[in-house]
């Protein structure tokens, strides 16, 4: 029978039993029976190993809880998976059984005899040579536990997150789906820059079922057993796939129905979760009829992974480099000021004034949790400092490579190493406003990128740091010509802890809307 996988916290029965897979046991000063699953995995470099009393540390059996389900139809021939918790941690292996998969369920909290058993890899690690005297079902659980992860994370710690359930949230389906086109056989998904494979076997129930072009997945993690170096995501039901392509967008939007208009990037103090930017409406939009999304950019500082290179995706890089907001509920009227950025909603850092009167179409604790479907958790989504960074507006909230924004404001220093890369044509794609353009003006000549041709405008940062500046992007918008009459300048305001919310919407460095 089909069972909903629930991503929650395992049992205490099966904490317990986790909990107790030690290499040693000091307290009797003998060794422990058991190794944890992440310790085994450590066993393998490369080469098949014959798993000896001396490689497991004269331990001899390892624990886990069945995450494969050999009823939904969509687990590799003869293979069970097993994953096992332990505090903050979760780690997962294949087991290869043979004929006998069919015996174990998912749930079943097991203890398996790994001594003298080879752990190699067939696309995936695996341990071979399990037979049915080496495993006891000691207990059951319908509670699994799953993580969201991003497919940065996923290639940057594969064996940390191999043979456990995952779920990727905004993903692409590359090339887009043909009319009709099915699950079964494998998919590509694009998430950020990088491609996770889908894998279905025509046995699932789910196999038929229509490739939508933007998805979620859920399911089990392996290394792919066709492309040496990729991972795959079986899924196990189809409530484990969600559609999440954007709806059709009106034809008769027009340009620039949103505009950023100032933010906060240094705020005192800490800046996680305390990051916001504002935007003002030029139209009347409901975002649960028409979405958007906001992505932003830190390029600065020693902690980004590839810090001294451009971005290889552009703006869906993802990672520690972009971070995406979906604005998928709430309205905003023509005219209205709103707001994207920490959940915190504070005018400067921690203990200031709460701003949560303010329109805010999407806040999220992107310190601890990442972005919508874009972007690992990062305390710090808008450099200080360095590098360029910026954000981006797009119409929709499934954006690639080739998504080319409505809207942009880049600030920061002067280079561009890690902005764009010229001989393989990646970088951050401009809008057409009142700073950037992807032809130049003149002479017609492509310049799709920022920090290329005329694409050099950036708001410098403010100094000093760390006090609490609200960046203001004062300009003259048309709102019937849906332009710029006067383009955006920038002012810093310094705000206290005692600011209030009118302070940013007010002055005559806001940005002014004529008909």
């Amino acid at each position: 029978m089909k069972k909903k996988l629930l991503y929650i916290l395992l049992l205490p029965v099966y904490l317990l039993i986790m909990q107790s897979c030690e290499k040693r046991d000091f307290i009797n000063g003998t060794p422990s029976p058991y190794i944890a699953i992440e310790d085994l995995r450590q066993i393998h470099k490369g080469d098949d190993v014959q798993m000896t009393a001396e490689k497991l540390s004269e331990a001899h059996m390892t624990t886990g809880v069945v995450i494969s389900d050999y009823e939904s139809g969509n687990t590799p021939e003869g293979i069970i998976v097993v994953q096992q918790a332990k505090p903050g941690k979760l780690h997962g292996i294949a087991l290869k059984v043979g004929s006998i998969a069919s015996n174990y369920q998912q749930g079943d909290s097991i203890l398996i005899h790994v001594q003298d058993k080879q752990l190699k890899r067939e696309g995936f690690l695996l341990i071979d040579g399990i037979t049915a005297s080496d495993i006891e079902v000691v207990s059951k659980t319908s509670a699994l536990y799953g993580r969201n992860v991003t497919g940065s994370a996923i290639y940057q710690r594969p064996n940390e997150y191999e043979s456990t359930l995952v779920k990727v949230v905004g993903g692409e389906i590359f090339p887009r789906p043909q009319a009709g086109q099915t699950f079964s056989g494998v998919k590509r998904m694009v998430n950020g820059a990088d491609t996770l494979n889908i894998r279905t076997l025509s046995s699932a129930p789910f196999a038929d079922m229509v490739v939508p072009r933007n998805i979620n997945v859920r399911g089990i993690l392996l290394g792919d057993t066709d492309t040496e170096g990729a991972m795959a995501i079986w899924p196990l039901y189809a409530t484990d796939i969600e559609d999440i392509s954007d709806p059709e967008i009106p034809g008769d939007l027009g340009d620039m129905p949103l505009v950023f208009t100032g933010y906060c990037a240094d705020p005192e103090g800490g800046d996680g979760n305390y990051e916001y930017i504002q935007l003002r409406a030029n139209a009347d939009i409901d975002f649960s009829a028409i979405p958007f999304s906001v992505v932003t950019t830190n390029n600065a500082g020693g902690n980004q992974p590839n810090a001294g290179a451009p971005p290889g995706a552009g703006w869906a890089t993802g990672g520690m480099r972009t971070l995406k907001f979906n604005l998928t509920e709430g309205s905003v009227k023509k005219g209205e000021f709103f707001y994207v950025g920490g959940h915190q909603k504070r005018i400067n850092g921690a203990n200031s004034t709460q701003i949560t009167e303010l329109n805010w179409i999407r806040a999220i604790p992107y310190a601890t949790s990442g972005g919508d479907g874009l972007g690992d958790a990062n305390a710090n989504i808008l450099a200080n400092s360095g590098h360029p960074s910026g954000m981006a507006l797009f119409v929709g909230t499934n954006i690639n490579e080739a998504s080319v924004p409505i809207d942009l404001v880049m600030f920061g220093g002067t280079g561009t190493v890690t902005t764009i890369d010229s001989i393989n044509n990646l970088g951050y794609r401009v809008a057409n406003n009142d700073h950037y353009s992807p032809f130049h003006r003149e002479t017609g000549d492509a310049q799709p990128f920022f920090s290329m041709g005329t694409n050099q405008y950036r708001v410098p940062h403010f100094l000093p740091a760390n006090i609490g500046i609200f960046v203001q992007l004062g300009g003259v918008f048309n709102m019937t010509t849906r332009k710029w009459e006067t383009p955006r300048s920038y002012n810093g305001y310094v705000l206290t802890k005692q600011s209030s919310a009118s302070e940013l919407e007010e002055g005559e460095f806001t940005t002014q809307q004529i008909e």
